[in-house]
């Protein structure tokens, strides 16, 4: 028998074992297949971890939904049809639409909903992790988030891409176009998971769904939606994100939908003609639209009321709502085991945003602090503060400034005063005030984290002027889960404390770690919580963590003050 004919015949004996398996092993340069019952058969490739080189069953993109075209533009996923042969999924494909991916000359965009698996047995009954990316609904995909370090534990990882911007997130409260598109695009990767992760290795009765940013908010959306089965997962972490966070409901989709059309260039003779207009609009138009239209509503008086990237509540379709009501205004609770978490310094992006959509990256020159007082109060307004009252600026002024820094009015030197109430009023309130509230729903299963180390630099925030050092941002604590910097040893020590949690959270429940104290869970209101450093601390009222950026900004100056003061008192009484 030639080469050629051992070669066919090896690959059709892998094909068949996987027929009957499920599964095989790698066989020379072909890769690992696995069957999926009911779908077809997908071949990946292999890789391995990054502190012991475990060997990684790699299986990119693979689909999860039809594209969703034509009539289905906006409306939930349709789940993915079988196929014939072998799909090749052993390279990323392509990203959801974004402003990033315009430039590419793509002929079927759209056609983005898939997942990648990630095990390192085939044969096992693990727990699955189900990662969902951030990127604040616009931004974002499955590629960034490798398994290197999370399939150091024995776990399955499955990360998955959504419909994105005005693609997943329109609507014109009309059954065409009905919003949260994305959302049912998550359930439909939820659904797939319960399906057939167990050809992966992977046990559907056992799902942790985990997700930063965005990807934190959709893991919240599942928790309050009543359109998630009960056993779709099992467990919770949301890391900076929550559906209490202002913008993540949209205060007017509908309005908001109509500007977004305008701007498209859509005949607004009656909402049948914007539907089709919007159906039919090309997918560059409809991301360019959106990106116009937040900069329209940052640049107006009043809350920004961005639609295109925020999930509707309520709606006229009754019982068939993602979510009937605002989780705030609902008494129901899942009962899950969650983490909640957040980062130091949140309020660095959020305040860079407004920086550069609102002032044009121009910091503000104050004539006095009657003025400074103003822009402050602007700020609260901007970041959902609907129920302004002038006690409540004064709070935060107390909290975080003094007197002479006010008198100063230097933007600059103002600047940790101002990200600190922009990240507690667009996410930090948000999160402990859901947190809080599964708490007390659900004693003894709710465990809170605020993430403060620093680690290797993250990239410079473009048009932003201020570094506020040691600066813990938003998303820094990614960079120690999934391997996208090359970190040294002390910040390897971090990534695997980081895993340890995490992994441990998705298998027993309890999220532990080897030499670490143990992580208490929220018994009363803001506390107990873990402050996230190396090695981590118990610390018992989050509510010292809303005022971190000031504190790191004081410190140098206060350690100027103490010096001088000892060079005062050694030119008293000098030293022989």
């Amino acid at each position: 028998m030639g080469r050629l004919q051992h070669s066919v015949a090896a690959l059709l004996l892998v094909l068949s074992i996987a027929a009957i398996t499920g599964t095989t092993d790698a066989q020379d340069e072909q890769g690992p297949v696995v069957n999926i019952e009911g779908l077809g058969s997908v071949l990946g490739i292999m890789g391995q971890t990054a502190w012991t080189s475990r060997p990684i069953y790699k299986f990119f993109n693979i689909k999860y939904a039809e594209a969703p075209v034509g009539e289905q533009r906006f409306r939930a996923p349709v789940s993915v049809l079988p196929w014939s042969g072998v799909m090749n999924v052993t390279a990323p494909g392509r990203e959801c639409p974004q402003s990033r991916t315009l430039s590419r000359d793509d002929p079927n965009p759209e056609d983005c909903l898939t997942l990648s698996v990630y095990s390192n047995d085939l044969q096992a009954n693990r727990p699955v992790m189900l990662y969902i990316h951030g990127g604040a609904f616009v931004l974002g995909s499955a590629e960034r988030f490798g398994p290197e370090y999370l399939l150091e534990k024995d776990i399955v990882l499955v990360v998955i891409q959504y419909r994105l911007g005005t693609l997943g997130f329109l609507s014109t409260g009309t059954e065409r176009i009905p919003g949260n598109a994305a959302m049912y695009d998550v359930l439909e990767s939820l659904e797939w998971v319960s399906r057939h992760i167990r050809h992966f290795g992977g046990n559907p009765q056992d799902v942790t769904i985990f997700g930063e940013s965005a990807g934190g908010h959709a893991v919240s959306a599942m928790l309050h939606s009543p359109q998630v089965r009960e056993d779709l997962f099992h467990r919770a972490i949301i890391q900076s994100g929550t559906t209490f966070m202002p913008w993540v409901t949209c205060q007017d989709p509908t309005e908001g939908s109509y500007d977004i059309a305008r701007i498209i260039g859509c005949p607004m003779t009656s909402p049948t003609a914007i539907d089709n207009c919007l159906k039919q609009a090309s997918v560059r138009d409809l991301v360019q639209a959106q990106d116009q239209h937040k900069k329209n509503e940052f640049s107006s008086p009043g809350y920004p009321k961005v639609a295109g990237a925020c999930i509707t509540v309520g709606g006229p379709f009754g019982d068939n709502n993602f979510m009937p009501v605002h989780p705030k205004d609902s008494t129901y609770f899942r009962n899950v085991s969650i983490i909640f978490g957040m980062n130091s310094q949140e309020g660095l992006i959020f305040f860079n945003e407004y920086f550069q959509y609102a002032l044009d990256s121009q910091p503000i020159e104050f004539e006095d602090d009657w003025d400074f007082l103003e822009f402050v109060e602007t700020v609260n307004v901007k970041f959902g503060s609907a129920a302004f009252v002038d006690a409540v600026v004064g709070y935060e002024l107390l909290s975080k400034t003094t007197w002479e820094e006010m008198g100063r009015t230097d933007f600059l030197e103002l600047v940790p005063v101002l990200i600190d109430i922009a990240g507690n009023l667009a996410l930090k309130y948000g999160s402990v005030e859901e947190a809080n509230r599964f708490a007390r729903a659900h004693p003894g299963q709710i465990y809170l984290y605020n993430f403060d180390y620093v680690g290797p630099p993250s990239p410079m925030r473009p048009g932003f002027p201020y570094d506020v050092p040691n600066s813990v941002g938003h998303g820094d604590e990614l960079k120690f889960l999934f391997p996208s910097n090359n970190l040294n040893e002390v910040h390897t020590q971090m990534a695997k404390i980081m895993v340890d949690l995490w992994t441990s959270f998705a298998i027993t429940g309890v999220p532990q770690g080897e030499n670490l104290i143990p992580w208490p869970p929220v018994s009363r209101p803001f506390g107990p919580y873990l402050r996230l450093v190396n090695p981590p601390e118990e610390k018992d009222y989050f509510v010292h963590e809303l005022t971190n950026t000031v504190e790191k900004a004081q410190a140098p100056r206060e350690s100027n003050a103490l010096k001088r003061c000892l060079d005062l008192l050694l030119k008293r009484n000098p030293t022989k």
